[in-house]
């Protein structure tokens, strides 16, 4: 089960000062027997569980939960790197130094949990809400927002596929408001379940991160970088094809 995947590499995290909310938006499959198996021998591990109008409306109840300096969301599939992760980040947070968001980088594996390869888009040095106009350079699993500026800042539930875009450009921009930067830690800090609903809605995802985007950097940016996108996508799909000519042409002469 992918749920237990995502929780056992939470278990296993060597740095004890965590609390782990698991949404259940009244499932009826084994997610709450599963996630109530490990909150009866864990008393960090919180099961809520009840009915939302979304994925969104669920990360926003369980903002409202969480009572920790930091949150992450972590999807059922996704883990965190390896069992130091939480310490490995709290180890980069100075004393009295609160970043808006600590961020890093991320791999992608496949539903066994196998490395496929790291993540196409890579964070920068230093990541602003600027920065997001070259797409989604950190996702939400490898981006700790401080609670607090994150608790002020809920996802937008208008948007169905992309709140997630949105809600890091605001989160960086009410940091940088209040004078603060966020912090690269350098480190890979989780492993994302390759797919997922974005992949699954991709034109709906498309449409709604061109509002955000034109929300956020205005039209002219938007158009001139989904412009540049689509002949990077395009890119993209010549070279798949000219992989799979290259592999049938290998076929066929094994054959012969």
């Amino acid at each position: 089960m992918l749920l237990e995947r995502t929780m056992k590499s939470v278990a296993e995290q060597v740095y004890p000062y965590y609390e782990h909310i698991i949404m259940d938006g009244c499932s009826s499959d084994r997610t709450v027997s599963v996630a109530q198996e490990y909150a009866e021998k864990d008393k960090r591990i919180i099961v809520h569980s009840e009915k939302d109008s979304g994925l969104y409306d669920a990360m926003n109840k369980a903002l409202n939960l969480a009572t920790g300096d930091y949150i992450v969301f972590l999807n059922a599939g996704d883990k965190l790197f390896n069992e130091a992760t939480l310490e490995d980040i709290a180890g980069k947070l100075k004393y009295g130094n609160k970043p808006s968001v600590v961020y890093g980088y991320t791999d992608i594996v496949d539903n066994m949990g196998i490395f496929l390869h790291p993540r196409r888009l890579q964070p920068p040095r230093d990541l602003t809400w600027r920065s997001f106009k070259w797409g989604m350079l950190v996702c939400h699993q490898a981006f700790y927002a401080r609670a607090d500026l994150a608790k002020k800042t809920p996802y937008d539930t208008t948007y169905k596929y992309s709140a997630d875009v949105d809600w890091c450009i605001r989160i960086m921009k009410t940091g940088e408001a209040d004078g603060v930067k966020t912090l690269n830690t350098g480190l890979t800090l989780c492993d994302y379940l390759d797919g997922g609903m974005t992949t699954a809605h991709q034109w709906e995802s498309l449409k709604e991160r061109f509002r955000i985007m034109t929300r956020h950097y205005g039209i002219a940016t938007t158009l001139l970088m989904h412009g540049w996108f689509c002949i990077k996508a395009a890119g993209r799909a010549i070279n798949r094809q000219i992989k799979k000519k290259i592999k049938h042409k290998k076929k066929s002469s094994n054959k012969k």
